[in-house]
């Protein structure tokens, strides 16, 4: 394992708002941590599976849900990508609940899963669905730390509250040691409206914003086409060099960073 850090910890992206870059972020942080030499899990539970096509696999058969029963090995779970050193647990149908009295038990089977896992990787992503729900709540009860990606819009800043508050709820209820590692403004342009909500959220949210931001760029775009993160599908763009930054701060946050 790499002594980058200490233990293996786990971070949700999360917002409730589709369009906040949660997917691109999952995608390009654990890339850009790979880089440095970082082992790295991301979980795809967004049923959508954008992550899991992004990273070039496909939503799986079997998934956490099978795997938290036990007889399943975690080398019949984990699948390598497109990013040197990021491993990924596709997106599974079995994540999604069939009828509503089965989505507690289904997000039990995900926070049981987790207890299964090895202590192999340095870090885990975990990128969530865009809504409100037991696939969106069940990380918070394993996770270390909560990134919350946010677009630079003045709509924005109400699906950001709603996270906040359910990482303040899930701390208080069922995992103590929950933690808001950062709110990241995404797709920054060059707007006079976007440097306002960007002052907006400081004003609001204080150190809680991660001083680093990710411009708007069409090449972020295009690289899920070529299933390939940012850092590889254009090394050298402005976004490439954003969610890098991006991923040095967040290690710095973490406090177990050594060079």
């Amino acid at each position: 394992m790499s002594s980058a850090i200490a233990d293996m910890r786990t971070i949700t992206l999360s917002n409730n708002k589709g369009g906040s870059g949660k997917t691109t972020t999952t995608v390009s942080l654990a890339a850009a941590f790979g880089e440095l030499g970082l082992r790295i899990l991301v979980i795809d539970l967004d049923p959508q599976g954008s992550t899991t096509r992004w990273l070039g696999q496909e939503e799986a058969p079997t998934g956490l849900v099978e795997f938290s029963r036990g007889g399943m090995r975690v080398a019949d779970l984990v699948v390598e990508t497109t990013a040197p050193e990021v491993d990924l647990v596709p997106t599974s149908a079995s994540l999604v609940a069939q009828e509503e009295n089965q989505e507690t038990n289904t997000g039990m089977a995900i926070v049981r899963s987790f207890a299964r896992l090895p202590d192999y990787w340095d870090l885990i992503l975990i990128d969530t669905p865009p809504a409100v729900g037991y696939l969106s709540l069940a990380p918070l009860v394993v996770s270390d730390h909560v990134v919350i990606p946010v677009e630079t819009h003045a709509l924005a800043i109400s699906g950001l509250v709603s996270v906040v508050d359910s990482i303040q709820r899930a701390r208080q209820r069922v995992n103590t040691q929950l933690n808001l590692l950062g709110i990241l403004p995404c797709r920054v342009n060059a707007t006079l409206h976007a440097r306002e909500i960007v002052v907006r959220l400081r004003q609001e949210f204080g150190d809680g914003v991660l001083q680093s931001q990710i411009r708007e760029s069409i090449r972020v775009a295009e690289a899920p086409a070529f299933r390939m993160p940012i850092t590889r599908y254009a090394p050298t763009s402005r976004n490439a060099e954003d969610y890098r930054a991006a991923a040095a701060e967040i290690l710095v946050r973490l406090g177990d960073f050594r060079s």
